[in-house]
């Protein structure tokens, strides 16, 4: 690769990492712009004040701020006094400079977790925490008003349900919010509460719940489709891994979110909280099948050991995960282990961005696809750990419709190439036939017939046994002209040869030591369009060297290098102006029927035709036939 191309992959791949990032930043930055323009404050010791918010039906109010956190009790359920208890505040949602001791509730306990909100003014709300991987209550001024999963101090079954009651929230009241959780794996309240009109969180459910199904179908249609082109001869994606890799993407839109809500009955025996494991392990897998597919599509040349090491680092991590210690969990564990798969990212992108820039077709299509997936995964991590106080949830789905929606535009677009290909192949094949048998009829026209007949009945009284033999050349000449209206593929160049021979011999009895016919075969180990070679040496002999009052010689030879196979025909006959070559007897061009041994050959034996001829001092043809076509 040239620096300039070099230079041009590494700017593409510089642009897409940043659109990457940009993309997956929209969430936070609508988070923030939604907070802005309702002024929803942010609690400070565990106190909120609505004041200045703009309540809207559309627009959930997320209880983000600092909380109070009261490891290992639960304030309501064991009717406790949280005055003589010790308690610590934390921020909600989690971010990145958080430390892990931020949030260190007793893994597999109980914990509880307050916050007092004033001048709030929502009529028909409930309030939840979005898809938490954990077992709660909630209790407004001591009541029960919320609960989700099988719930215990010793354990619990997690799912994505919850029972809420419609609450009017009043302008003059204050409200005490005790959310009371049990988790196995996660430390406590992560995910950030939020109070909702009731009628937007059912229907949002209900269309984000739809849209997932809907593209979980298309994926899986898409799936189906591939894996049958992939069975066909029209090889559209040229790869085993493309169905490989749409299974993985359907698994993943359905063990998160509204995903595992919409496909419980298939994981119904799974805790949400150990889906987390599924999550990670399908992220990674959707990332290592890409770089596979790509490489193999883009004809990409993978280090082996670069696979290997992906692998070995993808067992490795399932290792841990399965063996350590419950006490390392952190709200960013996971987090932080999908970020660290994002060198594999780099890597692919710079694959795909190298194929960009060296043209390779389809390469931009695949990089907006796999940039579209890329950000849809991390916005789901994001928001299904806790990082984004805002529904996330679609993203994932959407970004995966893209994803499809490219490799579709993909497919489309080669089945219409297939299909045009197939109609010039077709109309192609209506030519080459057409203009084989305008060759073949060209080779016995009445006048031909008429002088080999003459010359014939002449011999028959002069010299009997050149009669014979002349009526042998002309009945052999005849019948291989006749078998190449049969022939649709190229044949031996022994077989076009000795219809030469067979040609030349009635011309030599014709024009007797007028002309002479020399072979200088050094390789005849190849093939030939029939009727490819002969019409070039007859143009040779009736509008070269007969046209001489001298006479002359026609030349066949053949040789080989290490790319092609080469046929030359020289004579020195009287030569004539290619741009403006002369007319014959019939008002044609002598030399007019060369443009379809050219047509043939090109499209049978991907051979290239070369005439150079001067006028007065003879013609040459040289054919070059590749060794691969």
């Amino acid at each position: 690769m040239n620096i300039k191309t070099r230079t041009k992959s590494n700017l593409l791949l510089i642009l897409a990492v940043m659109l990457v990032f940009s993309i997956s930043s929209v969430p936070f930055l609508i988070s923030k712009l939604q907070s802005d323009k309702m002024r929803a404050p942010s609690a400070e010791k565990g106190v909120a004040d609505f004041s200045d918010t703009a309540v809207s039906k559309n627009i959930p109010i997320y209880l983000k701020g600092e909380w109070a956190e009261y490891y290992g009790k639960w304030i309501e359920s064991d009717e406790l006094n949280k005055e003589t208890l010790n308690k610590n505040f934390y921020s909600l949602p989690v971010n990145f400079f958080s430390s892990f001791e931020d949030i260190n509730s007793p893994l597999g306990d109980k914990s509880s977790y307050i916050i007092t909100i004033k001048n709030l003014d929502m009529q028909n709300a409930v309030i939840y925490i979005p898809h938490f991987a954990g077992s709660y209550r909630i209790f407004v001024n001591g009541l029960l008003v919320s609960q989700s999963g099988e719930y215990s101090g010793s354990g619990t079954k997690a799912n994505l349900s919850a029972n809420m009651d419609v609450l009017n929230f009043n302008k003059n009241n204050t409200y005490e919010i005790v959310i009371e959780v049990s988790c196995n794996y996660m430390p406590g309240l992560y995910m950030t509460p939020s109070i909702a009109n009731a009628e937007y969180v059912s229907s949002r459910s209900g269309s984000a719940a739809t849209l997932r199904s809907i593209i979980f179908g298309a994926v899986a249609f898409c799936t189906v489709l591939f894996f049958a082109y992939s069975l066909t001869k029209n090889k559209i994606f040229h790869s085993k891994w493309l169905p490989v890799l749409f299974l993985v993407i359907m698994m993943r839109l359905a063990i998160s979110t509204e995903g595992y809500s919409s496909f419980g009955f298939i994981f119904s025996k799974l805790d949400y909280e150990e889906l987390t494991l599924l999550i990670c392990s399908s992220t990674f897998i959707i990332k290592l099948i890409s770089l596979l597919f790509y490489t193999e599509t883009l004809d990409i040349k993978l280090n082996k050991n670069l696979s290997l090491i992906f692998c070995a680092l993808f067992l490795l991590f399932t290792a841990v995960y399965c063996a350590v210690p419950k006490t390392v969990y952190t709200p960013f564990y996971n987090i932080i282990v999908q970020l660290a798969t994002l060198p594999l990212d780099i890597i692919l992108l710079g694959y795909l961005t190298d194929g960009i820039a060296r043209k390779v077709p389809y390469a931009v299509s695949y990089t907006v696809g796999y940039i579209a997936i890329l950000s849809g995964l991390l916005i789901d991590c994001f928001y299904i750990n806790g990082l984004i106080a805002y529904n996330s949830s679609s993203y994932l789905p959407l970004l995966c419709a893209f994803f499809v929606v490219s490799f579709s535009a993909i497919f489309i677009k080669k089945i219409t190439e297939i299909y045009h290909a197939a109609l010039k192949a077709a109309e192609l094949d209506k030519q080459l036939s057409n203009a084989h048998m305008a060759i073949m009829f060209s080779q016995i026209q009445p006048h031909f017939l008429y002088n080999a007949l003459n010359t014939i009945k002449y011999l028959i009284k002069r010299d009997p046994q050149k009669a014979e033999k002349a009526l042998v050349s002309f009945s052999y000449y005849l019948r291989g002209n006749m078998d190449s209206l049969t022939q649709k593929t190229p044949i031996p160049f022994t077989d076009e040869l000795e219809h030469i021979k067979h040609y030349s011999d009635i011309e030599l009895l014709r024009f007797g030591d007028r002309i002479n016919v020399e072979y200088d075969i050094k390789c005849d180990s190849f093939s030939v369009p029939a009727l490819s070679i002969q019409p070039i040496v007859e143009n040779a002999i009736k509008h070269g060297i007969t046209k001489n009052p001298n006479g002359g010689t026609v030349k066949i030879s053949s040789f080989e290098k290490d790319e092609y196979y080469c046929v030359k025909i020289d004579d020195d006959g009287v030569g004539f102006d290619i741009d403006n070559p002369d007319l014959t007897d019939d008002g044609n061009h002598a030399h007019i029927g060369l443009e379809n041994v050219a047509a043939r050959l090109k499209a049978m034996s991907n051979a290239d035709l070369e005439i150079k001829s001067q006028e007065g001092k003879g013609t040459h043809v040289t054919i070059k036939i590749p060794k691969t076509t």
